[in-house]
């Protein structure tokens, strides 16, 4: 980053285009007129990566009526690819963005329309990003669970697993929006293989609580913002 810093002393006048003249506890008495010289423009640090994620609002700069001329703006096209996103089961496949930012940190946008002016939703692929509850890539099970409550957790190892469910009418209303998923540790899930066959499959909820859950060691592996509305509702508020 290049910035241009001005000459910073105490009582500084500028005597000409060259020279800067302190004077102590009195004006300066210049034997020309000074220069003027146009104000310097400093180049500024770029501000911090939103990382913050609001349910059904936003996920860091990401909100309803972001388009893909605004990711430019934010991220700058080197960061930018053009990718698939797939729904579940394959059926449904939208246009979206992946947003590079670091390795194996990234964010990916799957766009409404074609022309890329109304995102439908953001994956979170990225640890840095959380919610104001600290809700993040990576966070525990027993951290979730002080977060939301009690809930339910759709059973693993099919397309609609791995979810969180069955949160309280208060806690949902609070995180409407945000789709949780969680996975087991690998090593842990190969040790304890019958923990993993009880919690698994359609058709299985267990709660949260479940005693097999614990040596299977469960973080969060997955985050997904939804917007509530489109561009074209949201606009006139």
């Amino acid at each position: 980053m290049r910035s241009i810093l001005p000459c910073r002393l105490t009582n500084i006048v500028l005597v000409s285009a060259s020279l800067c003249w302190m004077a102590t506890g009195m004006n300066a008495i210049a034997t020309t007129p000074p220069t003027k010289i146009a104000p310097q423009t400093r180049s500024l640090a770029p501000t911090a990566l939103d990382t913050l994620i609001v349910p059904g609002k936003r996920a860091g700069a990401i909100t309803a009526k972001t388009t893909y001329a605004d990711l430019v703006k934010i991220y700058g096209k080197q960061r930018l690819t053009g990718t698939k996103v797939y729904g579940p089961e394959g059926l449904v496949v939208f246009s979206g963005t992946l947003v590079r930012l670091g390795k194996n940190r990234s964010v990916t946008v799957a766009w409404k329309d074609a022309k890329k002016i109304q995102p439908l939703h953001v994956i979170i692929d990225d640890f840095t990003w959380k919610t104001a509850e600290g809700i993040g890539i990576g966070t525990s099970l027993s951290k979730l669970r002080q977060v939301l409550g009690e809930f339910k957790i759709t059973g693993l190892g099919w397309d609609y697993g791995n979810q969180v469910v069955g949160l309280s009418p208060a806690i949902q209303a609070r995180y409407r929006g945000l789709m949780m998923f969680v996975s087991p540790d690998r090593l842990a899930a190969q040790r304890f293989p019958k923990d993993l066959e009880a919690v698994s499959g359609d058709g299985v909820t267990p709660s949260a609580s479940d005693p097999h859950w614990k040596p299977l060691k469960m973080r969060v592996s997955g985050l997904t913002v939804y917007f509530a509305e489109s561009k074209s509702s949201t606009a006139g508020k």
